[in-house]
């Protein structure tokens, strides 16, 4: 009898602390976008077009890596919240495609001027920060 108790209680505690990690490896992965974002914006305030080129890149390949990863992203989501992993998919198409503009203006695919350029990467900077936002709303949404 003291086995099968001490034996639930080990499933249990191992099954508590699977789930921990998972809301670890949530949270740690959103703060290190988050942190990359911001080195994007950075590299924005100050016209580093070298900085805006390395940080989007870095920035776009995890955001990638992680909400383009339907199994990976859906295995951290609380199992309340893991129908919601195509919202995910496509929070990573918006990224994707909106990092591929900044990229073109960077290297003048389209031949713009420079303020034309600048304006179209920073509204494809907000359609970013506008993906990630929807993603954070429904994980911590309540429903």
């Amino acid at each position: 009898m003291k086995k099968k108790i001490l034996l639930k209680g080990c499933i249990i505690a191992l099954l508590l602390s699977v789930t921990s990690v998972a809301a670890y490896d949530l949270k740690s992965n959103m703060t290190q976008l988050y942190t990359e974002l911001s080195d994007v914006q950075k590299a924005f305030m100050v016209s580093d077009q070298e900085g805006v080129r390395k940080s989007i890149t870095k920035f776009s390949k995890h955001a990638q890596n992680l909400l383009g990863n339907k199994k990976k992203f859906q295995a951290m989501l609380p199992k309340n919240k893991q129908y919601k992993v195509n919202e995910t998919i496509m929070a990573a198409q918006i990224i994707d495609h909106n990092v591929k503009i900044i990229l073109d203006a960077i290297n003048n695919k389209y031949n713009q001027s420079g303020r034309v350029r600048r304006e179209n990467s920073q509204v494809a900077y907000t359609y970013i920060e506008g993906a990630c936002f929807r993603c954070h709303n429904l994980v911590r949404d309540e429903y």
